[in-house]
């Protein structure tokens, strides 16, 4: 757990240049939201990072896409 957590602290401080000690003074709520807004922006940096959010957000959709069904169902 330890280890996890500082590897996130290493990956915020290398992605925003903020100081170790800065990003530890955070509130949890915040460091989670960098974390995972730093991590995205990574993600985005390649075509098969690109094809992994697209495929995240389409499992955590939770509304369907009915004019993508009307498409398929009318081939």
């Amino acid at each position: 757990m330890e280890i996890e957590y500082m590897r996130n602290i290493a990956f915020l401080t290398k992605e925003y240049g903020m100081g170790h000690k800065e990003i530890r003074e955070l509130p949890y709520a915040i460091f989670l939201s960098y974390l995972k807004w730093a991590r995205i922006f990574a993600l985005e940096q390649t075509e098969e990072g690109r094809s992994a959010l697209y495929k995240t957000k389409a499992i955590d959709k939770t509304e369907p896409d009915l004019a993508r069904f009307r498409q398929l169902v009318n081939k």
